[in-house]
């Protein structure tokens, strides 16, 4: 008699669909974000137990496409700062067609996006002020290593966490540049394909709008066009993408003028059509850290006084004295006056007589005036007659 065995119970099948594991290592735990060059997931290192951010290009079949999905790798792999978004790993999933899928492997950054930010509510001064502050001084490490980042948007920066800007150390960084997939060497070495639309219209440079060579002052300019929209919470360049295109072509950026003096003039400086006359990203960021300093006192127009009770409300204010402006003799203004008047008549007169006959007219008849004006104007008759 053969003895009994218990077998253990029936697991019913699991709905859940398997997880998805690439290259053996990074479960894919949901999409982070889409875009035309890839997809980004949040993902699980296995491995050394963590979740990371896991960037998956497009299966590719060719080496010029492998090429370019790597070059944001050796891009990164040169970078590094607190207010960037900082690479971990790299490498390539082999796919049982024979195809390669490249994908890095980058630090999870916790809070939306500074888009995602500004739909709520614009920051105010100092949290603008600390947002182009972290950014300048990673495009400072940036163009160091002779890169152009050419996408700076809202949408590229990341907060720490989801109330960075309104909490937290106000010495570090409360938010990170990530998302170099356009970068571009500043000695003018492609990393995209040609004709790819290179970085979003809303931000583009005037250079970068016209198609010509660029230098780091192009995402200084973005930049600025980003500080202006934390702002005012609404886009620098509005309208359609041609308008939006051709508008910078046109003319600088409007400035608010409801903002710190010191922060309109760098926020002028940053979008001046003339990429030279921009400063740098140190001299950005060395600025805007004073500015986001908690201690300094801002330096905000004045608003107008309410009219006090006696002032009548519908009262016409006397216009001011423009400042350098000397105050003009009672009688010499008399005098100007009187000029006026008496050329204004005697134009009139020339007009009459040119259009009459040659019949010889009455002797002409000045207005009478009287006071003063009215002296000032026999006075000016007399001198002039023949």
């Amino acid at each position: 008699m053969l003895g009994h065995v218990d077998l253990p119970p029936t697991v019913p099948p699991s709905d859940a669909p398997e997880p998805i594991v690439v290259d053996g290592r990074y479960r894919l735990d949901g999409v982070l974000g889409r875009g035309g060059m890839a997809t980004v997931h949040r993902a699980h290192d296995i491995l050394l137990g963590r979740d990371v951010a896991l960037k998956v290009f497009p299966e590719v079949h060719g080496e010029d496409e492998l090429m370019r999905n790597r070059a944001e790798v050796l891009v990164l792999a040169a970078l590094s700062h607190p207010a960037l978004v900082m690479l971990y790993d790299a490498g390539t999933d082999l796919r049982p067609d024979g195809g390669q899928q490249d994908y890095l492997v980058m630090e999870l950054v916790g809070g939306p996006t500074l888009s995602e930010r500004l739909r709520r509510v614009p920051l105010d001064h100092a949290q603008a002020a600390r947002v182009g502050r972290d950014i300048a001084e990673a495009l400072a490490v940036v163009h160091a290593q002779d890169v152009i980042h050419r996408d700076i948007k809202p949408g590229n920066i990341l907060l720490t966490g989801p109330d960075a800007l309104e909490t937290g150390d106000a010495g570090e960084p409360a938010v990170k540049l990530a998302d170099f997939g356009i970068a571009r060497l500043i000695d003018g070495t492609r990393l995209t394909m040609t004709g790819q639309t290179l970085g979003t219209v809303l931000y583009l440079s005037p250079e970068q709008a016209r198609g010509e060579a660029l230098a780091p002052s192009s995402d200084i300019y973005s930049l600025g066009l980003v500080l202006i929209e934390c702002l005012t919470g609404r886009p620098a360049f509005a309208g359609t993408t041609t308008e939006s295109a051709i508008a910078r072509l046109v003319s600088p950026p409007r400035i608010p003028e409801d903002i710190d003096a010191e922060l309109a003039a760098l926020l002028t400086r940053m979008t001046l059509m003339t990429p030279d006359e921009r400063p740098s990203a140190d001299e950005v960021a060395a600025a805007l850290a004073a500015l986001a300093s908690p201690d300094r006192t801002l330096a905000l127009p004045a608003a107008a006084a309410p009219p006090s009770e006696e002032q009548s409300t519908d009262a016409v204010p006397a216009a001011p004295t423009p400042t350098g402006t000397r105050r003009r003799h009672p009688r010499r203004a008399l005098l100007s006056a009187g000029a006026a008047l008496l050329l204004a008549v005697g134009g009139l007169l020339v007009a009459q007589q040119v259009s009459a006959s040659d019949e010889p007219s009455d002797a002409p008849s000045y207005p009478a005036v009287d006071g003063r004006l009215g002296d000032a104007l026999t006075e000016l008759q007399e001198s002039v007659q023949p």
